[in-house]
């Protein structure tokens, strides 16, 4: 009860320091967090890693790949006996690179669209084995590994 009889007592200017003091503070902190965040993603070139949504089964159905600023979709098909490795972006990439297992990475080719994008894959795809992406965007690269599976 002291300390609310001494808040009382003191002058406006300590009153207002008083109740100023913490909003400030945690104002202070959301902005450098804000600044410190928008640094971090704004450096050229920077390398990001997608994430791998759960329950992916690139041999069987689509994969999806997420970041804050891309949302990648990869699908393996067979048409005509030819294995074909789609990728569709929701915003326009430069160049995708896309690796099986051991096997040197390979340009992807462009479908018209810089958001879509197709490979012919000559090896075989097994399950248990891996794919490698990366992605190269205007100021960006995102890259991604997805176990093949059934």
């Amino acid at each position: 009860m002291g300390l609310v009889k001494r808040f009382y007592q003191s002058n406006r200017h300590v009153k207002l320091a008083i109740i100023l003091a913490p909003m400030l503070a945690i104002g202070a902190y959301i902005l450098t967090g804000i600044y410190l965040d928008e640094r971090i993603e704004n450096r050229p070139l920077a390398d990001k890693p997608l994430k791998l949504q759960p329950d992916c089964h690139l041999l069987s159905d689509v994969c999806e790949l997420l970041h804050r600023e891309i949302a990648v979709n990869i699908a393996v098909e067979d048409k005509e006996g030819k294995t074909l490795l789609y990728l569709s972006a929701s915003t326009p990439v430069k160049g995708v690179l896309a690796a099986f297992a051991d096997t040197p990475p390979q340009a992807m080719f462009n479908r018209g669209d810089p958001k879509k994008w197709v490979l012919p894959v000559t090896q075989d795809i097994s399950a248990g084995s891996q794919l490698r992406l990366v992605i190269s965007g205007e100021k960006k690269r995102y890259f991604a590994e997805i176990p093949v599976t059934d």
